[in-house]
């Protein structure tokens, strides 16, 4: 399964709360991935006092071992080359 389309900030209402794998942009440049055990709940967090993003998506990994989503998250950070990713 594929990201979902992306969404602006603030713009939670189709946003599961189940684990995932999640990207912020800013305009066209994707600036973090991140994995989450609750996507909603994560991305409303990265929300709070934050401006170095304005949209995002993101896949579902339900049912998915957490070592997976892990190594999951460290390929699309290679893949993307995120901005504000510690390395």
């Amino acid at each position: 399964m594929g990201y979902t389309e992306r969404r602006s900030k603030g713009d939670y209402r189709w946003v599961p709360d189940t684990s995932g794998i999640y990207r912020l942009y800013h305009g066209d440049t994707v600036v973090y991935v991140g994995h989450t055990n609750n996507l909603a709940a994560r991305l409303e967090e990265h929300e709070d006092g934050k401006s170095h993003w304005g949209s995002y998506d993101y896949k579902s990994t339900r049912g998915v071992p957490t070592a997976q989503r892990k190594r999951m998250e460290k390929r699309a950070i290679t893949y993307n080359h995120p901005t504000r990713n510690r390395t």
